[in-house]
């Protein structure tokens, strides 16, 4: 398509004001060509969450029906869908602004920074149902919490309950520990 597209534009001048025009008349063409193909997403999105608001309605008054109750199913899974390929197109949009503007000494490099700070910044904790934000307090309860958490124990959780394992029988376990000799080495060899 794109091939396609690019060898019908018919342009003459400079090469770079024709280079700069065609893909302006691409970029167009795409915009057209990824409406028609994929859709508008957000409507698609907006759509779909209303024809589930209106099953929901009628389901708190229950006039809804089997049918519409594997509609609203069947919504539910496309809303799924949608909001996967949004997740997508919402995490590239965010790459391409990062590689644009990312390490740049720049405002949206301060303000994403400032952001994640502020996101892993710990303001305070509750101590006895009762929120503390002093430093030492925020710092003795993080430490306990940890040590709380990561404690080392003769017990790793693992209960089986009553499953019994097959065993070798004790002659034959005693004989795997017992040490080999040189000449039993080289018969098996």
């Amino acid at each position: 398509m794109i091939k396609g597209k690019w060898e019908s534009y018919q342009m003459e001048g400079n090469i770079i004001s024709v280079l700069k025009e065609k893909l302006k008349l691409l970029k167009a063409d795409l915009k057209v060509w990824n409406r028609k193909v994929f859709g508008s997403v957000e409507s698609d999105k907006r759509r779909i969450e209303m024809e589930i608001e209106s099953l929901d309605g009628e389901d708190d008054i229950d006039a809804l029906e089997d049918a519409g109750r594997l509609r609203r199913l069947d919504l539910l899974s496309q809303l799924g869908l949608v909001n996967k390929k949004l997740d997508s197109v919402y995490r590239k949009k965010a790459r391409v602004n990062w590689l644009k503007h990312g390490d740049f000494n720049s405002k949206f490099f301060h303000s994403a920074i400032r952001w994640r700070r502020l996101k892993n910044e710990v303001k305070g904790v509750e101590v006895d149902s009762q929120w503390c934000k002093e430093p030492e307090v925020v710092r003795r309860e993080a430490k306990s919490l940890f040590k709380k958490r990561f404690r080392a124990t003769q017990d790793f959780g693992v209960h089986l309950g009553s499953v019994e394992f097959r065993s070798l029988p004790s002659e034959v376990s005693r004989n795997m520990v017992v040490s080999f000799s040189e000449e039993e080495v080289k018969d098996a060899v």
